[in-house]
């Protein structure tokens, strides 16, 4: 699918309220931005579902909490994908993520990035606008504070962590 410029801005407002989501600056339910079987796969953590998908997003949330830990998420390079396998009318996007994290009371110290991630997103035109059919990532680089991933997987079959 070739995209119009007002269908890629729509795709790219996605992506990025998907980011202001995980960083929690955001009054969206994050699994709201997926499609009902849509799944969110970083490396071996793999929620599939809303309901995986709405265990995963309040986990995080109150393991932040928990820790007074904050990130941001800064989505660069997002551009086009040919269309190979993804889904009749649908889109696939890249972007690279690099993340800053750090625990405490604002203003935190600011250090190197955590991690740095390749991400996918593969997108579909819905009724109620663009969603993803599919978010996925490999990280490149990984720092001290990047997140345990078994705990989110175990978190978004409702396990405890």
């Amino acid at each position: 699918m070739i995209m119009t410029v007002q269908q890629f801005h729509e795709v790219q407002d996605l992506i990025l309220r998907f980011w202001a989501c995980v960083d929690e600056i955001a009054e969206i339910e994050g699994a709201a931005l997926f499609t009902a079987k849509g799944a969110l796969v970083i490396e071996t953590f793999r929620a599939e579902g809303q309901e995986a998908l709405r265990r995963y997003f309040t986990a995080r949330r109150t393991l932040s909490v928990e820790r007074q830990r904050s990130t941001r998420h800064l989505c660069t390079n997002l551009r086009q994908l040919p269309r190979a396998g993804v889904r009749e009318g649908g889109v696939r996007m890249v972007a690279t993520i690099t993340v800053f994290s750090g625990t405490g009371p604002r203003p935190i110290a600011l250090g190197a990035p955590s991690s740095l991630a390749d991400f996918t997103f593969d997108c579909v035109e819905t009724g109620q606008g663009w969603k993803f059919t599919c978010v996925s990532g490999a990280l490149i680089f990984a720092g001290a504070d990047t997140p345990d991933l078994q705990k989110a997987a175990a978190a978004a079959q409702g396990e405890s962590t």
